[in-house]
């Protein structure tokens, strides 16, 4: 079955934010990447040179398709065509909040937005 869920954006590239983000492109999704810390965003990168291997004997893939993947400079850009939108912040409600409102602002009205 094919799934109606095409492009999806990671709003926090930590273990959580990683972790989603090597997941959907090994299941061949386009992923928009938004993280304000650059060292998060090298994390991200070094987490899938680490775990590629692994990954394409647990997906039983060829290929973990990195074209797919989009880094973004804003929340804006990369929510605003996501099917589904998966916030991965810090633990606070404040920040937590804060960006999902920001979020809200630039999502689609049919985006589904999801916290971990």
């Amino acid at each position: 079955m094919n799934s109606p869920i095409k492009k999806i954006a990671i709003i926090g590239t930590g273990v959580i934010g990683a972790g989603w983000t090597i997941r959907l492109l090994a299941k061949d999704k386009f992923v928009n990447v938004y993280d304000s810390n650059i060292s998060q965003i090298n994390f991200l990168k070094n987490e899938i040179r680490r775990v590629s291997k692994s990954v394409l004997k647990f997906y039983k893939i060829n290929k973990l398709n990195k074209k797919n993947l989009y880094f973004t400079n804003s929340i804006k850009d990369a929510v605003k065509d996501a099917d589904l939108i998966q916030e991965n912040t810090p633990e606070n409600i404040s920040i937590k909040k804060k960006i999902v409102k920001e979020i809200s602002k630039w999502a689609k009205p049919n985006a589904i937005i999801a916290s971990s």
